[in-house]
């Protein structure tokens, strides 16, 4: 059985991956799984703030900023040392960005110049609430590395690749975008579900229909929102 052209546009990379989310999602709905069309529609649209995201999407960042040590020399768009102000757990809190924005965006971003200009702003009351005396905190931002937010595009990329390959062991004529015709019975359907489910989500949870991601226990002080 030869291949889709849904599966070749996405490998030679002819077609945007808007085009490849938006022709998949077509043929996932037939699946009428809650948790796959989130992440479809995720990686389309972006992801709502409150969205437990895939953890491909929780990255650690670098903590940059401005700030002044013993009182006497001042660092500007310098690494801050939160080591030492922090707990272990505080600090990979602080570094750690949760990236909501769909995956054209953030390929916009790979692709710009905005190296050590993205990720999320901490807020003045933060700085000044976890200084001390030897540290004084003016300004400070956690900054993604350019490669992490491109790793994101190709993580998506091979998901998706994986994602129509196991449809074509089980379907035909995908490229009709119709395989509702194809699921047999429930038991088949619930298992292309779960299948699909580990390939976007690692193994991490079980997929049904509600089901959610659990939250990753990330502390709310550092949240920050994106630059």
């Amino acid at each position: 059985m030869g291949k889709s052209q849904l599966l070749k546009d996405l490998v030679s990379g002819s077609i945007s991956l808007e085009n490849i989310l938006l022709r998949l999602k077509i043929i996932l709905s037939d699946l009428e799984n809650e948790t796959i069309m989130e992440w479809i529609n995720g990686e389309l649209e972006g992801y709502g703030e409150e969205a437990e995201l895939p953890k491909y999407r929780v990255l650690t960042g670098v903590p940059m900023g401005t700030f002044i040590v013993n009182g006497r020399v001042q660092y500007t768009e310098s690494q801050v040392p939160v080591e030492s102000l922090l707990t272990l757990q505080q600090v990979e809190e602080l570094k750690t960005v949760h990236l909501y924005d769909s995956v054209s965006t953030l390929q916009l971003i790979s692709n710009s110049d905005r190296e050590g200009k993205y990720g999320k702003q901490i807020s003045t009351y933060e700085c000044h609430y976890i200084s001390k005396p030897h540290l004084q905190i003016a300004s400070m931002h956690v900054v993604i590395p350019s490669n992490q937010i491109t790793g994101i595009v190709f993580k998506v990329k091979s998901k998706l690749l994986d994602v129509i390959m196991e449809l074509e062991k089980r379907f035909t004529n995908l490229d009709e975008l119709d395989i509702k015709s194809q699921i047999q019975n429930n038991e088949t359907k619930e298992q292309i579900v779960n299948n699909i489910g580990q390939i976007i989500y690692e193994g991490t949870i079980e997929i049904g229909d509600k089901n959610k991601i659990k939250s990753s226990g990330i502390g709310k002080l550092f949240k920050g929102g994106k630059q």
